[in-house]
This record gives structure tokens, sequence and C-alpha cells, in this order.
């Protein structure tokens, strides 16, 4: 019996010693010696000082009582250390010392270790903690960038946007937001949700206008096995996803009928039902909408249910286009030369007042994502301090004032069928063949110069026809 406790002992993994009251080891297993390379002395040293704990703490508990110590009454003690494992590689391992009690006497007679290997874990524990730290920065990253201090301009009009959107961020509010393309109602979508209590909870961006009338209801409200052809199992919606935190809805006008009237029932009673599903299901979200259309119109065409939009326009904020504040766009055009200065590792000074009188005129359909645009471009191709007009692409000089000359202005007229879709891509294709040509054909060359990572340059380089390469 003795010699198949032995060989069970040796056996194990984890490495088990026993030392009794007189610090003398009893009992220590193969893996103590050959795994964790730890020698009998040190063990003994050890194990002696756990010896001690217990007979104080067992001690203090016997005092004023002649009654013998329950089974339980003295818990384990744990000891983590780094040990030099088997093949000279550094290992964490936990010892869990044991206190063994002599039945007749009531004290203490043995203290039993069990050595345990717990690298795996204690990656696992340092991961989490990398992990939860990177999310706090997320966190704190994401509260600034969606700061409204962070949102520029200082206009009557964006100022009023702002101030309405600060003091409705507390509230539970609904809120709808009005603009045209481009004017940033996401962000400040994203600047109510992260100075609002919800701050900590999700949000999440539906845009309205991308899903069929087919698959929006799946997507909002997430559907049941079997709801529909291809819907194989259950998939929660965006709703659910958003519990407790906040649900955007980009473009709420081109809701079908059907999901009208559900996200109609989601406000009133904070309910909704999965596509396929029986029961009923709370929603603890709040709303804020945005679309670019006339909400009145769509309304009196029928296309929008009036009791909708009255429960979405509790509280409208209307954002501004560009061309109404002319006055935010040198303000707008040196933040975006600091923001891609910073990300880009460039080092422009500015604009010229020539092409800021340029950037001035233009109408800027496409508002502040359209200057968005333009200044990243120009930032990654300018080779000057200062940006000048030579550097700024020439669609903007259709609105150009009188000063550059009529001949130049005509010149540089564009069609009424304009895209600027094809126009930016044009461009791309021809700085991108430019750079090529210019460096050699070295690739790893010319994206350094464009400011750009060798796989964006490379994506960027698979768009332009062969023919611009000329090689």
């Amino acid at each position: 019996m003795k010699y198949e406790l032995d060989y069970v002992l040796d056996s194990a993994l984890d490495g088990i010693f026993i030392v009794d009251e007189n610090h003398r080891l009893v009992l220590f297993n193969r893996a103590c010696e050959e795994l964790f390379g730890i020698s009998r002395d040190e063990l003994v040293d050890r194990a002696c000082w756990k010896l001690a704990d217990f007979k104080a703490t067992w001690k203090e508990k016997r005092a004023g009582s002649e009654s013998r110590i329950a089974y339980g009454d003295l818990a384990s003690k744990k000891e983590r250390m780094v040990l030099a494992h088997k093949g000279g590689m550094e290992v964490w391992v936990e010892t869990i010392y044991t206190p063994i009690y002599d039945p007749e006497s009531g004290g203490i007679a043995y203290v039993m270790g069990v050595i345990k290997d717990i690298s795996e874990q204690k990656r696992l524990e340092e991961e989490r903690e990398r992990l939860l730290e990177q999310l706090g920065s997320m966190r704190e990253e994401l509260e600034r960038k969606y700061n409204f201090s962070e949102i520029v301009g200082r206009s009557p009009s964006i100022m009023k946007a702002l101030k309405l959107t600060a003091e409705v961020a507390p509230r539970n509010t609904t809120v709808l937001l009005l603009g045209e393309s481009g004017t940033g109602k996401e962000l400040l979508a994203r600047a109510i949700h992260y100075n609002s209590p919800r701050a900590s909870a999700p949000f999440v961006a539906v845009n309205c206008s991308a899903f069929p009338d087919t698959l929006i209801e799946s997507e909002l409200f997430g559907h049941e096995k079997g709801a529909f052809t291809g819907a194989e199992k259950a998939r929660p919606g965006k709703v659910r996803r958003a519990m407790g935190g906040t649900l955007f809805l980009d473009e709420v006008t081109e809701l079908s009928p059907a999901a009208q009237a559900k996200i109609l029932r989601l406000i009133q009673e904070r309910e909704y039902e999965p596509l396929g599903g029986e029961s009923t299901l709370t929603a603890d979200v709040r709303l804020i909408a945005a679309t670019n259309k006339d909400v009145e119109k769509r309304v009196r065409e029928g296309t929008f249910r009036e009791d909708l939009y009255y429960r979405l326009c509790v509280y409208p904020v209307t954002l501004p286009p560009l061309r109404e504040r002319p006055e935010d766009l040198p303000v707008l055009v040196n933040f975006l030369i600091r923001k891609f200065n910073r990300e880009m590792g460039k080092g422009l000074k500015g604009v010229s007042p020539e092409a800021l009188a340029v950037l001035s005129s233009y109408h800027w359909p496409g508002n502040v994502r359209e200057l968005q645009n333009v200044m990243e471009r120009v930032t990654i191709l300018s080779k000057r301090e200062v940006v000048g007009t030579s550097d700024l692409p020439t669609y903007l000089f259709q609105d150009a004032p009188e000063a550059k000359g009529e001949a130049q202005i005509m010149s540089l007229r564009l069609p009424k069928k304009f895209s600027l879709e094809n126009s930016v891509q044009r461009f791309e294709n021809e700085a991108v063949a430019a750079a090529l040509k210019s460096s050699g054909y070295n690739k790893a060359r010319a994206a350094k110069n464009l400011g750009l990572s060798r796989s964006t340059f490379r994506y960027k380089l698979a768009k332009v026809p062969k023919e611009l390469l000329g090689n």
C-alpha cells in the first residue's frame, strides 16, 4: 500500500510535501525537486513559517476554551513565487499550505504543501489587467474625443447647437438631430452619449438607409431561429446590444413603415419583440435620431408617421451647414492641420491667405466631412510648410474670387454633372502614380514621401490604372 501511495505521489504533476511539527520533512514527491528545482531545506524552511502561523492562529482560537478545534476552523494559506522549472525556464507557482491536526491532542501535527504551476493563469491575469487598462485608456480617449469642447466652431449657430445638446446630455430625453450630410450629427450624438450617465454603456449606431426593408427590422430588433429563410440561429439586434446605453438611428426617415411602428412602440412602451419571436422584451435605451431630410415634408407626403415624428421631435437640434458659418472655416482648417500633423508626423504650419480665400469661397456641399477629406489629402501631398493654392484640388476653384483672374477661374470650372467621389479618386490615383515614378518605382520610398504606411500605399496603388504607372 505504501508503495502504491509513493508511486501515485511521485506521478503527480504538482509538487507535494509534508513537514511535521518538529520541522522534519516526512514526505517529498519527485515533482518538488525535478520540476520546480526547490531543495528540501528550502521547503522545510518555508513550511515552518506557515506552521508557526497556523499554531499562533490555533492558539488564539483555543484561548479560554478547552474544546478541540473543529475541522475547517483554520483556512489554508497561499503563497505565490517564481521558481526555476525543469529546463531552466522560470515559472510562476502557487503553494497552498494546509494544516493537518492530531485527532488525539487537537493540535497541529503537520503542514502539507502543494506546489502548482500557475504560469498560464498568471499570464491570463496579466492579459486581463492589460486589457482592462487598455479599455480604460480607450474610454478616456473616447470621452475626450467626444467632449463638447472638442467640437470645433465658435459661430453663433454652432454655439447654439452645442448649448442645446450640452443641456440635454444628462437627461434621458429623445433627441432629433437635423442637418445636411457631413455636418457632424453622429459626432454630436456621441458627445451627448459620452457626457451622459450612460457613458459607460454601449453607443450603438445604425444607418437606417444601409439596409433594405426586409432586413432593417432584424438588424434593429434581432430575430429568432427560423424567422425567415437563412435565419439558422437566433441573433440579438442593435436594441439589445445598446442595452443601458444609447441607440443612434441615422437617416431615420428611411425606415420602413413596419420598422417605424416598432420604433414608436420602443419609445412609448420601452418594449419590442424580435422578428419571429413571441416574447416581449424590455429595452433600457436612450434614443437619438438624425436625418438630413425635411421630416415635416415626409410627414405631409405620408412616408413618415406623424405620431413617430412627434415622439422623436421632443428635443430637436439643428446643425448648420458649413457655408452658413464661414467664420468657423479658418478655425476648422487649423484644427485639422494640427490633427493630421499628429497622425502623419508632418510639420505643416498652416495655409496661405490665398489658399484660405479659395477654401472660404467654396460652397462645401459635403460640409465638414468634405473639408476634412480635403485637408487630409493636402497634408499628405504638401511638400512645403505652408499650404498654397497649388496644393488644393482644382475643383475648389470653381467658386474662387475674381481676383484669381476670370480666365484662370473659367479654365478651372467643372461641368454641371460633377462627381466629387470620382474626382477624388482621380486625384489620389495621379498622386500615387507621381510619387511612385519620382521615387524610381521604390514603393517604400513612395509611401514615405506621401506620409502613408506601406499597407495603405499598396491598397491605394492597387486602384491606380496601369496606364498611369508607365511601366
